[in-house]
């Protein structure tokens, strides 16, 4: 799993965050994700990743309240079956507004990393050695991670937008 966080700051109440973080809509500012013909069901998510073909999955998106240690947490997924993220926000607050962190745990479906790492050595100049699949996988999980970081601040950014009513 590729565990990447971003983080953002609102000027808006807790409450305001809360509301709109509980919204379906806000999640539509998630790179890639548009929703699907019926408002209630599964989304288009096209991947843009490094090293492999832009494709599109169909995914289910399910959002949730979380608490802890008396914090308000927000918990989101979208599943589909080439890329599947479990979000967490963690709301804030301060005098004049409320700081938003976004925890995203990415699961990659192993035939996606597969053809990554295919493509990759494709393109490789490295020999065709035992441990070349092994720093292949690596590569593959760094060049993700970069993505998925990107994607998590693009995605504070849409939100920030968002919440704000303008678009991104």
């Amino acid at each position: 799993m590729v565990t990447v966080t971003a983080e953002m700051f609102l000027p808006s109440s807790p409450e305001e965050t809360w509301v709109a973080l509980g919204r379906r809509s806000t999640y539509f500012s998630f790179p890639g994700v548009t929703p699907g013909a019926k408002a209630a069901g599964p989304l288009q998510h096209a991947l843009d990743l490094p090293i492999v073909e832009r494709v599109e999955q169909t995914a289910a998106l399910s959002v949730g309240r979380a608490g802890r240690n008396g914090r308000r947490e927000r918990r989101f997924a979208l599943r589909g079956p080439l890329v599947s993220i479990a979000g967490l926000w963690q709301l804030e607050p301060s005098e004049d507004g409320v700081r938003l962190h976004v925890t995203l745990g990415y699961e990659i479906a192993p035939p996606l990393k597969a053809q990554a790492v295919n493509t990759l050595r494709s393109r490789s100049p490295l020999p065709i050695r035992t441990d070349a699949d092994a720093i292949l996988s690596r590569a593959v999980d760094e060049f993700f991670e970069t993505r998925l970081a990107e994607q998590a601040a693009a995605y504070c950014d849409a939100v920030r937008a968002h919440l704000a009513g303008r678009p991104a």
